[in-house]
């Protein structure tokens, strides 16, 4: 979804509870979220039930997840569903987050950014800031940005935690540089 669009302007990004997100976790989300780009960041109230699992799998159909975040978008908004559950697509044991080049929505599951599934301490501030971090790769998505070769850039593929950790926190310079003004941080010396 490129800036000079003439039929969306966004200027907000809808964090829409999912799947078992309490609404502390989803505003914590959303108030880091807000540090990091150009839109505001609004609350969606959240949904009710769980997602379709996968046939066989205890993990909800990210696919599906992401089919519905899409369905009637706001004129205004990119929509971005954060979920409990463990997201998977059919040819993937586990994906962290989902979203559709140039699409409408995006996709991210806290299962696997908690150090707690790894059988380490819960960390609060760990999980909440690698779902932040994961929810601005996929909204990079969102905004056409392809995976990116440099190994500190967050456009980078991460198929495993440590990778997601070792990318770090930023868009390197060249994606940056595509990026759209919703997406762009809006005030990168806070802390996050």
């Amino acid at each position: 979804m490129s800036e000079s669009s003439p039929s969306r302007a966004i200027t907000a990004v809808e964090l829409h509870p999912l799947g078992g997100l309490s609404t502390e976790r989803a505003r914590e989300v959303a108030a880091r979220l807000s540090r990091r780009i150009g839109a505001s960041c609004r609350l969606a109230e959240p949904a009710n039930g769980h997602a379709l699992l996968l046939p066989g799998r205890d993990q909800a159909d990210a696919d599906a997840l992401l089919a519905a975040l899409e369905a009637d978008p706001p004129e205004d908004a990119v929509r971005l569903g954060v979920t409990a559950q463990d997201l998977a697509i059919p040819i993937f044991t586990f994906v962290f987050g989902r979203a559709r080049s140039g699409g409408q929505a995006a996709l991210v599951s806290l299962a696997r950014l908690d150090p707690a599934f790894y059988g380490l301490p819960s960390d609060e501030d760990t999980l909440i800031g690698r779902t932040v971090r994961e929810s601005l790769h996929e909204l990079g998505h969102v905004a056409e940005l392809p995976h990116c070769e440099r190994p500190e850039c967050l456009m980078r593929f991460a198929g495993s935690v440590e990778k997601a950790d070792l990318r770090g926190a930023l868009f390197c310079e060249a994606c940056a540089a595509r990026l759209p003004d919703w997406l762009r941080a809006g005030r990168p010396d806070q802390n996050w």
